[in-house]
């Protein structure tokens, strides 16, 4: 019984990975033309072979895998044609063909990985046939790809096995070194000896042409698939490789008229470095199954010069262990070096010296896989879980030497950045562009500092120059701040000056104005009406024991003392008959809306200002009645002082603009966010108006003027 997975193998590698079954594939279109060579079939597009043509041809079975149920390869006697294997159960004949059997087969060409295939829809077996004379093609022939599925013979070394590591996968890849090239051979029938008893034989193989494509139906390279190892064909049988004459590494690809191509050999040198290899799952694309591959590479020399060793054995080696290792010499941009290697340790040695590189020749492929040391400026490290990477400057050149995390130690992570050191390590030069290389490090010691960076770095200047800053922005905080805080208080003394200024005048100056009225008064009548004069010298009293606590009240900012036991409205008409008492001068106070407390600080400046401007009226007017309207509005409250007198036209006593009296009313209609009006025509009397709101805004907001202030 065949297993279901085998016919993948085939499926993929010759370029149907994804090639639908019979029963999915649309019906093909009518009117194509029958196809009767696989001639025929090899001249169709991709896109052609995809619209079905119908076919029957007739050939030899090249190529099927007996333990699965797989695809098949049938061969005409020229060409090679791929036939995709049926729906399980659709052909029962299917399942019993072998190698050798001439078949005729009937189906319509689908679409495959790289050219077109068959979907077989019947088969019969006509009896048994030859296999065909195998095609001698060079690789350079085959990898054009239009010998796809021919039958060809290649001669070759082979030079690495290895099976699938998929358990459900029972396939055997080997690569064979032919003239120009490798080409992957795969096998279905093999035991376990085979994966080594072919290693550096020299063999002839024949077998179907495979082609290694991808998803985009680009070939990549080219298998053979052979089928069973039996049929291989030994033309050399591989040597004891630890039984060759040795080769001094010096010699490797060295001019010689008998030399060997693709052939093992054998070197012994001492180990200078070892790089362990970190397993990698590497899906092969062409047959779907994955394998586990580690390359360990290590170092040896000789004494004549160093190489780079490729091994998948497992066993790690020290530098200084003394290695006999039997591998395949490869041409790189650098040295040669030996791959699929194998070794066995024959002892310990003292390591070659290092040799001193200057800066000028340390970017050299002369250099590669030799024990150096050179001097150069370490720049940073990077950590990883398996190792650390330094990374260095010699010159112009930056590079990385790498070292195992099991040799580091602590004293690598305390190196500044900049410090001069000197390096010893093996070079692994690295063919660009750009051109770089690497060094491998065999411990910590490989590591010497000749002159440690001071520790005053850039970053360090960086960190103080951001600290200084800091303090710098700080001392200038603290410098405006101290600024502004010695401007508000030099400020609020020049605010609490006025403030002074402006209370002693609205009290002092203006109770003291009222006491001169009223002695004038005493003046006049004393002795006309000793009565009159009497009645005026007690107002007198009275008006400077009031301003005495004016005054007082004022120094503190307490609010007026009319204002304490009155409302603005009855206050006003107190202090106007007070002022107005045995002048000749009337003076009424009105209240248009509901009366209602203002804010203390909007009370006293009101009053103050109506105060203001009835001394005014008083002592420049010439007026005989003064009127005061106190309105309340809702949204805000307005003073008006109206005087009947010679107003601000000609005959108006000079009130010059930085008079004190109107100086103080400003500021205060400024602190209360109000608006101020001053009119007045001559002989038509002076009207002032205050309007504030009844929520005062922001102190700092520019009042609005009805109107400038005139003074004449």
């Amino acid at each position: 019984m065949r297993s279901r997975v085998g016919w993948i193998l085939a499926l993929a590698a010759v370029g149907i990975l994804y090639v639908r079954p019979a029963a999915a594939q649309a019906p093909a279109p009518p009117g194509l033309p029958l196809i009767t060579t696989i001639e025929g079939i090899r001249a169709l597009s991709q896109d052609e072979g995809a619209r079905g043509y119908p076919v029957r041809i007739r050939g030899t079975i090249t190529h099927v895998d007996e333990q699965a149920d797989t695809s098949v390869m049938l061969h005409d006697g020229r060409f090679g044609q791929f036939v995709s294997p049926p729906p399980v159960g659709a052909i029962p004949a299917w399942r019993e063909l072998t190698r050798g059997d001439f078949v005729e087969i009937e189906g319509r060409t689908v679409r495959g990985g790289f050219a077109p295939n068959v979907q077989p829809e019947t088969v019969r077996r006509l009896g048994r046939g030859e296999l065909p004379r195998p095609k001698q093609v060079a690789l350079a022939s085959l990898l054009t790809g239009r010998h796809d599925c021919d039958y060809v013979e290649l001669t070759g070394v082979v030079q690495r096995a290895w099976v699938s590591s998929d358990p459900q996968m029972h396939t055997l890849f080997a690569d064979v070194a032919v003239a120009d090239g490798v080409v992957r051979a795969f096998f279905w029938d093999y035991t376990p000896a085979d994966i080594e008893r072919f290693i550096d034989a020299r063999v002839r193989l024949r077998g179907n042409a495979g082609t290694l494509f991808g998803r985009t139906e680009q070939l990549r390279g080219v298998s053979l698939f052979v089928g069973r190892t039996a049929d291989v064909e030994v033309l050399e049988p591989p040597p004891n490789p630890f039984w060759m004459q040795p080769r001094s590494i010096r010699s490797i690809y060295n001019y010689s008229s008998a030399g060997e191509v693709n052939r093992r050999i054998r070197v012994r040198g001492v180990v200078t470095a070892y790089v362990p290899g970190r397993p990698v799952e590497v899906g092969d694309f062409t047959t779907t199954g994955t394998f586990r591959y580690v390359r360990h590479v290590f170092y040896v020399d000789d004494g004549t010069g160093g190489a780079r060793i490729e091994t998948e054995q497992p066993q790690r080696l020290r530098p200084g262990t003394v290695v006999e290792v039997a591998g395949f010499p490869a041409v790189t941009h650098a040295k040669p070096i030996l791959t699929n290697a194998i070794f066995k340790v024959a002892g310990t040695a003292a390591q070659p010296p290092a040799q001193t590189l200057a800066a000028k020749d340390v970017l050299s492929p002369d250099n590669d896989a030799a024990l150096v040391r050179m001097e150069g400026h370490f720049l940073s490290m990077l950590t990883s879980p398996t190792q650390r990477t330094l990374v260095l400057k010699v010159g112009d050149t930056a590079f990385d030497a790498i070292l195992d995390v099991d040799t580091a130690t602590p004293a690598l992570q305390r190196l500044r950045p900049g410090s001069l050191v000197s390096i010893t390590g093996v070079y692994a030069y690295q063919w660009g562009p750009p051109p770089v290389f690497r060094l491998f490090l065999r411990s910590s010691d490989d590591v010497t500092v000749l002159v440690a960076a001071s520790w005053w770095t850039l970053s360090h200047s960086a960190v103080m120059g951001a600290i200084v800053a800091l303090v710098a922005c700080g001392f200038l905080f603290w410098v405006r701040a101290t600024t502004n805080r010695k401007r508000q208080q030099y400020q609020a003394v020049l605010s609490e000056r006025s403030r002074v200024g402006r209370e002693l005048h609205d009290t002092l100056e203006q109770g003291l104005a009222g006491i001169s009225l009223q002695l004038e008064a005493v003046a006049g009548s004393l002795d006309g009406s000793p009565h009159a004069a009497r009645q005026s010298l007690d107002v007198a009293r009275q008006m400077l024991r009031y301003s005495q606590e004016e005054a007082r009240r004022s120094v503190m900012d307490l609010r007026s003392q009319a204002l304490e036991t009155r409302d603005l409205a009855g206050a006003l008409a107190d202090l106007a008959r007070q002022m107005t008492l045995g002048t000749g001068v009337r003076a009424d106070v009105q209240v248009e809306g509901v009366p209602q407390r203002l804010d203390a600080s909007d009370e006293h400046h009101l009053l103050r200002i109506g105060v203001e401007a009835v001394t005014n009226a008083l002592k420049h007017s010439r007026g005989r009645n003064i009127l005061i309207t106190l309105a309340f509005r809702g949204g805000e409250t307005q003073l008006v002082v109206q005087d009947d007198g010679c107003g601000l036209g000609q005959g108006a006593p000079p009130l010059p603009g930085g008079h004190f009296g109107l100086l103080g009313i400003r500021e205060r209609v400024d602190k209360l966010g109000g608006t101020l009006d001053l009119s007045g025509e001559a002989d038509a009397g002076t009207r002032l108006s205050v309007t504030i709101p009844a929520r005062r805004p922001d102190r700092g907001a520019a009042p609005l003027l009805g109107e400038s202030w005139r003074t004449s």
